[in-house]
């Protein structure tokens, strides 16, 4: 039986590591249409690489954004060393300000430089590209930074932030009435099943199971390992009714059920992994790229990466099942070299575009 301090170190750092194949996913999530595709329940090609691109981009993609928003709220209250107040708070605020507000404006405006800059460019040279993104540029601001964002991953973000600000709140209920609190948790994560889906719902519940955690100072590698049969069992049951319930356009209420049992289920396979030294290493290593992919990917890496795939290899099943399994692959790497290449020329100009996650020195 692992100790304590060794419960704590290994938490940190899985928390830590799973950031990149969370982003991993994301990148299969955004690699295919945003909708949920019609099936039929047949061996025909068409059916199986509709079935297998649902569960990957879809469903267990899906568990991705549930986990960052959890370690959102998790790690708000995440080795709080000195006591809640408002000082604490507003050193949180201050943090928050560098580490996302500021990322969230810029990366929006760098979005729009780009826009414009490629759009002239095509322009004069002749080339016909697709106007979308002018007209997303014609919208304006309130399009640009509330209503859209015109950076579309970014949504993520924009939402952090109201979270963000509303965090506090959770400290004294959680302290004084943790069995009520936690019922008020539920009950904004189960209302989008019963037609209650609103702004920041069931985003606010994740954060706040993360910030329920935190403060009471439970250790979550520990509970998922607890766990670890009974949730892979639930998961898979649950995975195969929210395909099931896909036509009927029930599976995002299906999808609320299997989540937190896909949710640990991802954790116990990331910690499986970390028994591995190689592997751990490169996670780690690799986190700090996370903020960068995140954010870069959708300004036209992913969109001309998708378009290449198709213009060589056509619409055929077999190019499609390629284009699904290469195209997040190729996106990932071309935003790597990105990254690394910034870091070796621009390391300030990195971190900053980065909320200061990354180092400034080239290593």
């Amino acid at each position: 039986m692992e100790t304590t301090d060794n419960l704590e170190k290994r938490q940190s750092e899985l928390i830590k590591a799973m950031r990149f194949p969370l982003i991993v996913l994301v990148l299969y999530v955004h690699s295919v249409r945003p909708e949920a595709v019609p099936m039929e329940w047949s061996l025909e090609g068409h059916n199986v690489f509709r079935i297998i691109t649902e569960i990957v981009s879809h469903y267990i993609g899906g568990l991705s954004l549930c986990w960052f928003f959890f370690f959102s709220g998790f790690l708000f209250y995440y080795n709080k060393k000195h006591q809640f107040g408002w000082h604490w708070v507003k050193g949180k605020y201050k943090r928050r300000v560098k580490s996302i507000l500021i990322p969230y404006i810029v990366w929006n405006l760098l979005n729009v430089a780009v826009i414009l800059v490629v759009t002239s460019l095509f322009g004069w040279a002749g080339i016909t590209v697709s106007r979308d993104p002018l007209d997303a540029v014609e919208k304006g601001p309130l399009y640009w930074f509330i209503t859209g964002p015109i950076d579309f991953p970014l949504w993520y973000l924009r939402e952090l932030i109201v979270l963000s600000i509303l965090a506090p709140i959770l400290y004294y209920p959680v302290k004084k009435w943790p069995g009520i609190t936690l019922l008020a948790l539920l009950a904004c994560y189960v209302a989008p099943i019963f037609g209650f889906d609103t702004f920041l719902f069931p985003s606010f519940s994740f954060f706040g199971f993360g910030a329920f955690m935190s403060i009471r100072r439970d250790n979550l590698v520990g509970i998922c390992h607890r766990f670890r049969h009974s949730s892979a069992i639930l998961a898979l049951v649950l995975l195969v009714v929210t395909v099931i319930m896909c036509n009927s356009g029930n599976d995002n209420k299906a999808f609320l059920l299997f989540a937190p049992f896909g949710m640990v289920t991802f954790m116990n396979f990331c910690n499986w992994l970390f028994n591995h030294e190689w592997i751990k290493t490169r996670m780690l290593k690799l986190t700090e790229t996370v903020f960068f992919i995140y954010a870069a990917h959708e300004i036209y890496i992913l969109g001309w990466t998708k378009g290449a795939f198709l213009r060589v290899l056509g619409d055929a099943l077999w190019a499609q099942w390629i284009s699904f399994l290469l195209v997040p692959i190729v996106t990932l790497c071309i935003c790597l070299v990105l990254f690394y290449l910034m870091k070796r020329i621009m390391p300030e100009v990195l971190a900053f575009l980065c909320g200061f996650r990354t180092v400034h020195k080239y290593q």
